[in-house]
């Protein structure tokens, strides 16, 4: 095993682990509208988290007006609604932008929602280059696992790469890209898996800016990933220090990186929804608590606990407050943080260790082989092995099969269950903006970075739909 700090980093990215600074403690919360996800941001923020994690809902991740017919009955249902800049604004109402972070579970749509956050932080104030936080905006693992795709997966790539190519040039404290795993596991890859569409992913994206001229080191340095965490805590654990040993080697060896900053995994880690069961709900909280202490023990930058009540509905203010409180007393009741990499020197760590590598390595082989990521989603082989991964038998889960729901779970979930949004699409004001978004599809037609002309546009109040239109291929 290697030292904290030092290549190839298996043993975590800072030589001072956790000692000097825990964490980033984030929260996904989107509900139905604007105002009250802001309600939900200012009330995990007053109990202690650092860092915002916002979640949109459908019609906002495909690119449709909340007043589209395609929408009905889906407005505000998966996370906030968001049709213009306004909208975002109204998120952040009260929030100083400069600093906090702000992580957005956005993808297809990314570029849009994007140029509203620079709107919305220039109109309250804020340098735009001050804002801090990181874009989803990987599309591969859309086309892969989530499916949330709106433009065909060349012109999808296209975008997702003009958001990097922005961030890099103007805006220095967003990660532009979230590389991820996590999304394949959840459609039920295996942990290995999980890590080889990671890596796979970020060099499908250090591919594509190298294209466009930049280097490899000035782009990796930006890059960040997103990784789940199971409820197999020591293979967990032991499966982030290989994600960051094989990342910094292949970049190292195979793309000239430099840079130990470049070479630097730097990880968000989720606790896995599909591990928590609507049975027996309240189990839900030590599942979650053992996969976080996976991940604290894996050394990851930023975490995100699943509440209690997720396999119902986006979090109640309960299962909100628990999931945080998780952080908080693994940092500051348990002496996990105390320590430097305390997996360090275990004989079972490093024989889980040289097992997953080479796993990983051969479906590294294997995706190559296929044509690298792109090619290996084009040819459907991908997708179809990771749907044979998820025929396996998960095993038992404890309160599955003998469920035994006490009245106090019933009267806890009757209490935090929300109110489903009404069935019925909002109206959105349209102020006219027909000269932004004629450039926006210039700059769409011509394979301009779409990034600026974004901006203006969102500036005019075009909406999301009109963007979405604008940027089409196939627009007239």
């Amino acid at each position: 095993m290697g030292r904290p700090g030092e290549y190839p980093f298996d043993s975590g990215i800072h030589p001072t682990g956790y000692t000097t600074k825990v964490w980033t403690m984030r929260q996904l919360a989107g509900l139905a509208s604007a105002a009250s996800t802001n309600e939900r941001f200012h009330y995990l923020l007053d109990l202690g988290e650092t860092g915002l994690s916002l979640a949109f809902d459908l019609p906002t991740q495909l690119g449709l007006d909340p007043d589209d017919p395609m929408a009905e009955g889906e407005v505000g249902r998966t996370g906030v609604s968001i049709a213009t800049v306004d909208d975002l604004a109204a998120v952040f109402k009260g929030i100083p932008l400069d600093r906090v972070s702000v992580s957005m579970t956005i993808n297809a749509t990314a570029p849009m929602l994007l140029a509203m956050w620079v709107v919305a932080a220039e109109e309250s104030g804020v340098d735009p280059a001050r804002l801090r936080g990181t874009l989803q905006n990987e599309m591969p693992k859309e086309f892969l696992a989530r499916k949330a795709c709106v433009y065909d997966l060349d012109t999808s790539m296209r975008y997702s790469l003009d958001v990097l190519e922005y961030c890099i040039r103007h805006l220095p404290g967003v990660n532009p890209v979230s590389l991820s795993g996590g999304h394949a596991r959840e459609a039920g890859a295996s942990r290995t898996l999980e890590i080889a569409c990671g890596i796979a992913d970020a060099e499908t994206y250090l591919q594509g800016m190298i294209d466009r001229g930049l280097g490899a080191d000035e782009v990796a340095r930006r890059f960040t990933f997103i990784f789940g965490a199971h409820m197999e805590l020591l293979a967990e654990a032991a499966k982030f220090r290989v994600a960051r040993s094989l990342y910094a080697r292949r970049l190292h060896e195979r793309w000239s990186v430099a840079d130990e900053r470049a070479m630097k995994m730097r990880i968000q880690v989720n606790t896995f929804g599909s591990a928590l069961v609507h049975q027996e709900p309240l189990n839900n909280v030590i599942r979650a608590t053992i996969q976080a202490l996976a991940a604290v023990l894996g050394g990851v930058q930023s975490l995100h606990v699943c509440s209690f009540d997720e396999a119902y509905q986006t979090p109640g203010e309960l299962g909100a407050r628990i999931a945080l409180r998780t952080h908080q007393i693994l940092a500051e009741e348990t002496d996990v943080a105390r320590y430097v990499d305390p997996l360090g020197g275990s004989e079972t760590i490093d024989r889980l260790v040289a097992e997953m590598t080479a796993d990983v390595e051969d479906w590294l082989q294997q995706i190559e082989d296929h044509g690298g990521m792109l090619g290996s989603i084009r040819s459907g082989w991908l997708e179809s092995e990771i749907e044979e991964l998820a025929y396996r038998d998960p095993g038992p889960q404890v309160g599955v099969r003998d469920q035994l729901r006490s009245g106090t779970e019933q009267e806890i979930l009757r209490r935090e269950r929300h109110e489903a949004p009404a069935s019925v699409q909002r109206a959105v004001e349209r102020r006219p903006c027909e000269k932004e978004l004629v450039a926006v599809r210039e700059a769409a037609l011509t394979g301009a970075n779409v990034m600026p002309t974004l901006i203006e546009a969102a500036r005019a109040r075009s909406t999301i739909g009109q963007m979405r239109a604008a940027m089409a291929p196939e627009a007239g």
